[in-house]
């Protein structure tokens, strides 16, 4: 078994694990859609239920769903780039960083007019 082969697992595994809570919060957030659109139905069809309320926590736990999406990707961008040791610098300016996702964060916040604002080495 060569040297990267644990690396490798551990990157799946950090890659699997993002993907199942990602799709975790997609399940709860398509859930509460799923109540609102049959609670619209019932308000239609004569049946009284509380609709707004139904429209608000759908709206806030998709709310909350992309933002720990976003959170969780994140992490995963991180720990795969300190299992990797990778280093990213900017070819534009003196930023450099371990993460990639702040790489590319930097590139589109800093360097958004440059045509070559996504060169990395």
């Amino acid at each position: 078994m060569s040297a990267d082969k644990p690396q490798s697992l551990k990157i799946d595994m950090i890659e699997k694990m993002a993907a199942l809570i990602t799709a975790a919060f997609g399940l709860v957030a398509a859930l509460a859609w799923n109540d609102l659109i049959k609670t619209i139905f019932t308000e239609l069809f004569g049946t009284a239920a509380a609709i707004g309320a139904m429209v608000i926590y759908a709206i806030i736990v998709t709310i909350i769903a992309v933002i720990l999406t976003i959170t969780v990707a994140r992490a995963a961008s991180r720990a795969k780039s300190i299992i990797h040791k990778q280093h990213f610098k900017c070819e534009l300016c003196p930023f450099e960083t371990k993460i990639e996702s702040t790489f590319i964060e930097h590139q589109i916040k800093d360097h958004a007019a440059s045509p070559d604002k996504f060169l990395m080495k």
